[in-house]
């Protein structure tokens, strides 16, 4: 039996990469304006949402499966 990657997985760890690929490419910058806050704040935001979205689809799938099986 094969095993699909649920959406609630994938979307949120594209953002995460996502989002340490940006950090990473801007690290320089902020390094040379010592901006910390704003660094940190973006990172915390992007990664927040990451977790939100998480949650938000693991449940919209539960309910879907939910509905499925009721039929």
């Amino acid at each position: 039996m094969k095993r699909r990657i649920k959406i609630y997985l994938i979307l949120p760890a594209a953002i995460v990469i996502y989002a340490l690929v940006m950090g990473v490419m801007s690290y320089p910058r902020y390094r040379e304006s010592g901006n910390w806050s704003e660094f940190a704040l973006i990172m915390g935001v992007c990664l927040v949402i990451a977790v939100l979205l998480y949650f938000i689809l693991k449940r919209k799938q539960h309910i879907r499966e939910k509905f499925k099986n009721l039929d």
